[in-house]
């Protein structure tokens, strides 16, 4: 299997000198429009012919999904990337429930739907019209039932996205630690130790009782959940108070600034983690390292075209810019 590693991290490296650099998102930002950037993407071989020119959604779907196909060029089974691949689960079945209850299910999919999850989107689709959602695996088909009922009950769109966001955070935390990948453990623990500080501080804002604080702070990750539970009732001080002591001690000064702020933070120490593994040729590690650095270059692309299409300010967009992998 080490052979194999070899192999796919050698092309893994080719492409890696595709990947965005500081400077490339620079010019990005210096852009006149969305039709610019667009072209500078172009020449950087984003995108395809068949896109419908200007279409920015078709752009990120279309390079998400060219991403996950090298990954499935590289490996015969996908299986190890399921850390990753369950967040396109849930997403799918919250896009299914949603469409079936809006009655816009015949929409095309490929506006709402991701393709490199673990389960087929015609399986999740199916279990949202019959609103049976047996099928599923056990926790998944619990938060689709939850999700359905709520939304049908109440027509509230959140309440639906609680049930699932919730799921989806405990399935990757225990994909992550049944992983074989240290990488994709790390991965999952700062993706719900982030989200659970974000729900902590939105909570507190909104001035959320101890019963909604439960629902949104799920008991994963590193972080005392109780703790952070309580301090999201008291207030600010509280939540930077809890943070203290844990690895996150040092994005609690960008906290304070916004959340924006604390996400960028913690996307970067992402990318600090990530970019020793492209000198580790014998196991997964660069390859996970690769997608994640493809996934968060798309998320800023994302973030760039959005600023372009709604003149946001570019010095603004700067300082939420996440460092390269590059």
């Amino acid at each position: 299997m080490a052979d194999a590693y070899v192999y796919a991290v050698t092309r893994v490296h080719i492409h890696e000198q595709k990947l965005l650099n500081r400077q490339d998102f620079e010019h990005l930002l210096a852009a006149g429009g969305v039709p610019e950037a667009i072209r500078l993407l172009s020449d950087k071989g984003w995108g395809s012919a068949e896109l419908p020119r200007g279409d920015v959604s078709a752009l990120i779907d279309f390079e998400l999904g060219r991403a996950w196909a090298f990954m499935g060029e590289l490996v015969d089974d996908l299986s190890p990337f399921d850390t990753l691949r369950v967040a396109a689960d849930y997403h799918n079945l919250k896009a299914a429930i949603k469409l079936d209850f809006s009655g816009d299910a015949a929409l095309d999919r490929a506006q709402h739907y991701v393709n490199h999850g673990t389960l087929a989107v015609d399986t999740l689709e199916n279990a949202a019209k019959a609103h049976d959602f047996s099928v599923l695996p056990e926790a998944m088909a619990k938060a689709g039932q939850a999700a359905y009922e709520a939304l049908a009950h109440t027509g509230n769109g959140q309440a639906c996205d609680i049930e699932i966001d919730r799921a989806a955070l405990l399935a990757m935390a225990q994909a992550g630690k049944k992983s074989k990948s240290a990488l994709l453990a790390q991965y999952a623990t700062l993706t719900v130790d982030t989200a659970n500080i974000k729900a902590a501080v939105r909570c507190c804002k909104m001035h959320k009782d101890r019963a909604f604080i439960e629902r949104v702070i799920v008991p994963a990750g590193t972080l005392d959940t109780h703790a952070l539970m309580a301090a999201a009732e008291l207030g600010p001080e509280a939540i930077y108070l809890c943070l203290k002591d844990t690895a996150y001690a040092e994005a609690v000064e960008a906290l304070k600034v916004s959340l924006a702020a604390f996400e960028r933070a913690c996307d970067n120490k992402l990318m600090a983690l990530i970019r020793p593994q492209r000198l580790n040729y014998f196991t997964l590690e660069p390859l996970v390292a690769y997608i994640l650095a493809r996934e968060n270059e798309i998320q800023m692309v994302r973030l760039i075209l959005s600023a372009l299409e709604n003149h946001f300010d570019g010095d603004t967009l700067r300082e939420r810019l996440r460092e390269s992998y590059v």
